[in-house]
């Protein structure tokens, strides 16, 4: 999950608040990460996580979000869940 009060402004690069609710309020996928990518907040590069969001290819970089990575910026790193597939014989 995210506190989502910054995706709803995203328009592009990596999103990197200095200060976010880490309440969470919106589920996400996280599918990525990146080592230096451009936070126009800071000033200069910094890594990230890759993250889809559910409001379609008309938001963000086509429904895709980048936002700091190892603060645990707007509650991203609060609760993670994962899923096992197990394949049926």
């Amino acid at each position: 999950g995210i506190n989502a009060v910054f995706m709803q402004t995203y328009v592009g690069g990596v999103s990197c608040p200095y200060i976010c609710s880490r309440r969470l309020d919106h589920g996400v996928l996280l599918v990525g990460y990146g080592s230096e990518g451009y936070a126009p907040i800071r000033l200069k590069p910094k890594p990230f996580w890759i993250i889809k969001n559910s409001w379609g290819e008309g938001w963000g970089e086509k429904g895709y979000y980048k936002i700091c990575r190892g603060r645990n910026v707007c509650g991203v790193d609060s609760m993670v869940s994962t899923v096992a597939a197990i394949q049926a014989n």
